[in-house]
């Protein structure tokens, strides 16, 4: 029976992994810094950043490197998306904001998770391993510390928006406040309560390794007991203390006692507070929602006529070969662009002595039915919002479908020998079903308002 203890199998397995494989589906050498993968990778250098096989001085150590090389990468690559941010928040392009925090909090969550990897090794392996690492502590990671700088930069955007908007944290966390700004300080918040999170993952790690006490004594002579401090400390400290605010102020009045009957069901406050996010939104959402289909198709001019960069071909300049197209493009023709791009171009102005049209039996299908035809009258540009309107023809009844199909062009109810008036693409005229009128704002005509404008259509038919 063979029971020798002979690790050459596992020794020429170590050496073949050292050396070129070859890929039979590629029919090439694999390993050499020759293809482009590898080219573009650095792979030749990246792989050869950790101590060699015969320097170990623990089996361990290579983990151990690798996992903290990886996270000063990681870091790096947290703080240039913080950079990003900066910027956009600079010219309030808040849906690119939201996005891009959505990655960075993803990043930290990351190198969080990464640390488990870590506890994998033992108190004693740490302790030969900790023997060759001097005094290095991570206090003295460039990653950390650079992903604090950054976030500086970032609360200061942040301030320099609020103050741009004229408000508060505490306004905007107020009940009614602005949503969007909401949801942007509620993504700084994940990214900060992540980033927290990493630290208490590493306070965890050192305690199962070395201990915390204030006799154990850190690399660079501090008590690990520091850690427990340090772990608590955020990046965006305002964000925080706004909910101690918050909660200063509050007030029992506005519920319901337990047990009490809650007929209606619903916060007794929501009615209210959703009618001042409604008023506050409204003219912000009509903003963005005008711009936003030219900036898409300059998004898809620049994109047609980019040609990407060869993975090994020289970058003297450095940057994105698209990064300078995109800014000319995409944000000067927003400033010029016609009105007729503006999405739900309004072609409906108020009509004076004249008998309205029939108004459809479909729900919420005044403004926004798809191009209905207009008889004998070719559209006019949009410039001014009230001109008279003269006598509307009966048209049947054609059903519309719901309002909520945004049509990048409005809808036009049938009009017999009528010219249209000239429109303002900026601020749509409403539309006036006799005494009842909706405003033309995104999602503006409610279900009531349309059974009475027909409800008043009808008595006006049968009074003539």
């Amino acid at each position: 029976m063979h029971t020798s203890t002979d690790y050459s199998h596992a020794e020429k397995l170590k050496q073949e992994l050292t050396q070129p494989l070859f890929n039979v589906m590629l029919k090439k050498w694999v390993g050499k810094g020759e293809l482009d993968y590898e080219r573009y990778l650095h792979t030749d250098t990246l792989l050869s950043l950790q101590s060699p096989e015969g320097e170990l001085v623990s089996h361990d150590e290579l983990m151990f490197q690798i996992v903290h090389q990886s996270q000063e990468l990681y870091l790096k690559l947290a703080s240039r998306e913080m950079v990003e941010v900066v910027a956009e928040m600079d010219r309030d392009a808040l849906w690119a904001v939201v996005a891009r925090l959505a990655r960075v909090q993803k990043i930290i969550a990351g190198i969080s998770a990464e640390m488990a990897i870590l506890e994998t090794m033992t108190p004693a392996e740490y302790q030969v391993i900790r023997r060759s690492l001097g005094n290095g502590s991570g206090q003295e990671s460039p990653g950390y510390n650079t992903l604090r700088h950054a976030a500086d930069g970032l609360e200061s955007a942040m301030e320099r928006m609020l103050a741009r908007r004229g408000l508060t944290l505490f306004q905007v966390y107020s009940a009614g406040g602005p949503k969007d700004l909401q949801h942007v300080c509620e993504q700084l918040v994940t990214v900060d309560e992540s980033f927290q999170g990493w630290l208490y993952a590493h306070y965890q790690l050192v305690r199962r390794t070395i201990g915390i006490d204030r006799t154990v004594k850190a690399l660079d002579g501090l008590p690990s007991q520091v850690l427990q401090a340090r772990m608590t400390l955020p990046l965006f400290r305002a964000l925080w203390d706004v909910r101690v605010e918050l909660t200063a102020g509050w007030k029992r009045e506005g519920g319901y006692t337990p047990g009490e009957s809650r007929t209606g069901g619903g916060c007794p406050m929501a009615a209210i507070n959703a009618m001042k996010d409604t008023a506050v939104h409204a003219p912000v959402a009509q903003a963005q929602a005008v711009h936003a289909p030219v900036a898409q198709a300059a998004h898809a001019h620049v994109a047609a006529h980019a040609a990407p960069a060869h993975a090994h071909e020289a970058r003297t300049g450095g940057g994105c070969p698209m990064h300078a197209q995109h800014s000319a493009a995409v944000h000067a023709p927003v400033a010029h662009a016609p009105a007729s791009h503006a999405p739900h171009a309004v072609a409906h102005a108020p009509a004076a002595h004249a008998q309205p049209a029939p108004v459809s039996h479909a729900p919420h299908a005044v403004a926004h039915a798809p191009h209905a035809p207009v008889a004998h009258a070719p559209p006019a540009p949009h410039a001014a919002a009230h001109a008279p309107h003269a006598p509307v023809a009966h048209a049947p009844h054609a059903p519309a479908p719901h309002a909520a199909a945004h049509a990048p062009h409005a809808v036009h109810t049938p009009v017999a020998h009528a010219p249209h008036a000239p429109h303002a693409a900026a601020a749509p005229a409403p539309v006036a079903h006799g005494p009842h009128a909706a405003p033309h704002g995104p999602h503006a005509h409610s279900h009531a308002a349309h059974v009475s404008a027909y409800a008043h259509a009808q008595e006006l038919r049968s009074q003539s």
